[in-house]
């Protein structure tokens, strides 16, 4: 089965709140990128925003190349998934623009769920799949 891996996933394993998700998130991650974990390069832009202010820019591009070299791929945005997200943005109110993107290979059945606990996902209607 393959995933999408939204941005809370790399946050949620770059800052992990504690231990015990520390081994649940890697545990996840390992299972993820066995599955061909798919990641929109939108994922890529927020996590450097949000992980670069802490760790820095270099290192949270290194993070990212770490993942990509353990097979996590990287999907641009093409036409077909950003007309997918903006029908979802259309006709579900509160989803962010980000998340409407990583969601779109799931409504295009490139994926079967969005790797993420966020509840936008349960809006658009895709399943999801977390620790």
């Amino acid at each position: 089965m393959t995933g999408v891996a939204d941005t809370r996933l790399l946050l949620t394993l770059e800052f992990p709140p504690n231990e015990k998700i520390k081994g649940d998130i890697e545990k996840l991650v390992d299972r993820e990128l066995s599955g061909r974990l798919l990641a929109p390069s939108v994922v890529l832009s927020e996590f450097i925003k949000i992980a670069g202010r802490r760790i820095g820019e270099e290192a949270a591009l290194v993070r990212i190349n770490l993942l990509k070299e353990r097979g996590m791929r990287v999907i641009p945005i093409d036409e077909e998934m950003a007309i997918v997200a903006g029908k979802i943005l259309l006709t579900t109110s509160d989803v962010p623009f980000a998340d409407a993107l990583i969601a779109s290979p799931v409504k295009l059945g490139k994926a079967e769920y969005v790797v993420s606990d966020d509840p936008h996902y349960e809006k658009i209607g895709v399943n999801l799949n977390w620790i």
